[in-house]
């Protein structure tokens, strides 16, 4: 059998301890935040209420207005007229050709006319870009300036190289006098056109 000692016996050197009284208990070791976490929490919250404060003064301060018309370019299929005329009235006409030369090298001629009329557009600023199909912006050349040809007014023409074979995108841009913009597709399939 064991002997179990009292309380109040103690071995001799030992360092003399207070018995607790019932009603006291012995301070915690906190568990808790730190003090910067602490406050990196409270720091967050008034930050939020702040914030929420604000989107709700904004709300009801601000005042509701009519949705507006969506803006977008024209619509694939849908005829010039329907579009409006003055969208139809400021836009030139262009009709983009494009021809593989061999060695990789493109021909792209474009015929700008003036909407209504046809008449062609002289003394234009037309630039063109090219970019490949199946890698979107990989490949893309341009802005390509466009010279008028000689004795055909309104014909403006552009000599580039793309940089390997497939599938372009030729996008042609007249921007004075009347800006506007046409695309062409351009297959190039082999390296030198024999």
């Amino acid at each position: 059998m064991s002997r179990l000692r009292p309380e109040h016996d103690q071995q001799p050197g030992a360092p003399a301890r207070r018995p607790a009284s019932a009603g006291r208990r012995r301070p915690r070791t906190s568990a808790g935040l730190t003090p910067f976490r602490h406050g990196l929490l409270l720091g967050g919250c008034v930050g939020m209420t702040f914030a929420l404060a604000i989107g709700v003064v904004g709300f009801l301060v601000t005042r509701p207005t009519a949705p507006s018309a969506p803006v977008a370019g024209p619509a694939a299929g849908v005829p010039p007229a329907a579009l409006g005329a003055a969208a139809a009235r400021s836009a030139a006409a262009i009709d983009v050709t494009a021809t593989h030369l061999g060695d990789l090298q493109v021909r792209i001629e474009a015929q700008v006319s003036a909407p209504r009329t046809y008449d062609p557009i002289t003394r234009a600023q037309v630039v063109a870009w090219t970019d490949m199909v199946a890698m979107p912006m990989a490949h893309k050349e341009g802005p390509i300036v466009m010279t008028e040809v000689p004795g055909r007014p309104g014909t403006y023409q552009a000599l580039t190289k793309v940089a390997m074979v497939g599938e372009y995108n030729i996008t042609v841009e007249t921007r004075q006098p009347m800006a506007s913009k046409a695309d062409k597709r351009l297959d190039v399939q082999e390296v030198s056109k024999g």
